[in-house]
């Protein structure tokens, strides 16, 4: 005959505990997974980086072509509200800022301008 009461949760919870802590990545582990992500983003942002001075080269043949400045500060200035506002975090504003001149600078200087 088979005992009704039910088994022990202490032993059932240990047991689970260290499945658990068997099959969770260890720190080192987790820390290298984090790692590998964040080069696949740095790949990910290089790459859109060099399409974005692509297109601007582009643009600034167009504005060449019609003899337009390549510089539009009105332009520049619109760019950073609308990247403020659907900016969702965890970047500041000033953070923001910080990086669209960053970035606007180093296109500049990239295209020879």
């Amino acid at each position: 005959m088979q005992d009704p009461s039910p088994p022990s949760s202490g032993t059932e919870l240990g047991a689970a505990a260290s499945a658990a802590a068997a099959a969770a990545p260890s720190a080192p582990q987790r820390l290298e997974r984090l790692r590998e992500l964040i080069a696949e983003n740095d790949r990910a942002s290089v790459s859109l980086l060099n399409r974005r001075l692509e297109l601007v080269a582009e643009i600034w043949r167009e504005k060449d072509t019609n003899g337009l400045a390549h510089v539009d500060p009105e332009r520049e200035q619109l760019l950073l509200e609308h990247l403020d506002e659907t900016n969702q975090g965890p970047l500041s504003r000033h953070g923001l800022a910080v990086f669209h001149g960053t970035l606007l600078s180093l296109t500049k200087q990239e295209l020879g301008r």
